[in-house]
């Protein structure tokens, strides 16, 4: 049976995704921006404890596979702690990691048959969850500036340096250094390592500066 649904799930990826994404149209239409960000806390809560939860209650938590640290996983678990901490310290490097990564969450899968099904739970409530974030910010005029941009770059290529040295020790594969990623995702027509993380990166570069170029418009 889990087979089949683990099937059904990715032969349905975009259909999933795009019934989510309407799902947070209308929620980010219809409710109040504190209401929005009370709903969203709660579900960061929820999709992270549960996913741990299982993980171990079942005995297959991995630390090769587990951790938080792929980057929309890294930035789900600091938009809670953001948000538990009435911080918005951090809501720049968070915004412009959210809206993309989100978006790109959506339209790739990097799961497959051998992953489990509170996997794919985990990975569309936190993709879910991130582009919810992006979306209650914009809804509530937040404004990135050109520091801002400049100071989320260095923090991410910082990030992503410390990725690739814990990779190389740990023989790990976050932000997919060292392979790619399994699944139905755009790296199945891109060439092998390391042309395709070149372009990866270059399509995050992408969508950092069209993120900043949306919400700077709040200026408006």
């Amino acid at each position: 049976m889990s087979n089949l649904t683990k099937n059904l799930i990715i032969d349905n990826h975009l259909f999933v995704s795009i019934s989510l994404s309407l799902v947070i149209f209308f929620l980010v239409k219809l409710f109040k921006t504190n209401n929005l960000i009370s709903l969203l806390k709660i579900s960061l809560i929820y999709n992270i404890t549960s996913f741990y939860f299982i993980l171990n209650l079942n005995g297959i938590f991995n630390l090769k596979f587990h951790l938080p640290l792929h980057l929309c996983y890294l930035t789900e678990l600091l938009i809670l702690i953001s948000l538990v901490l009435k911080s918005n310290r951090l809501y720049p490097f968070l915004i412009l990691n959210s809206f993309g990564g989100g978006i790109t969450g959506f339209t790739n899968l990097n799961l497959d048959i051998n992953s489990y099904l509170i996997e794919f739970h985990h990975f569309y409530l936190s993709h879910f969850n991130i582009l919810f974030f992006s979306l209650i910010m914009f809804k509530g005029r937040y404004i990135l500036n050109k520091i801002e941009l400049i100071k989320a770059f260095i923090i991410n290529s910082t990030v992503f340096a410390v990725i690739i040295l814990f990779n190389s020790i740990f023989d790990t594969n976050y932000w997919f250094t060292h392979y790619k990623p399994v699944g139905k995702n755009l790296t199945l027509y891109l060439p092998e390592w390391p042309y395709y993380l070149i372009i990866l990166i270059g399509i995050g570069v992408a969508s950092y500066v069209i993120t900043f170029k949306l919400f700077n418009k709040n200026n408006n």
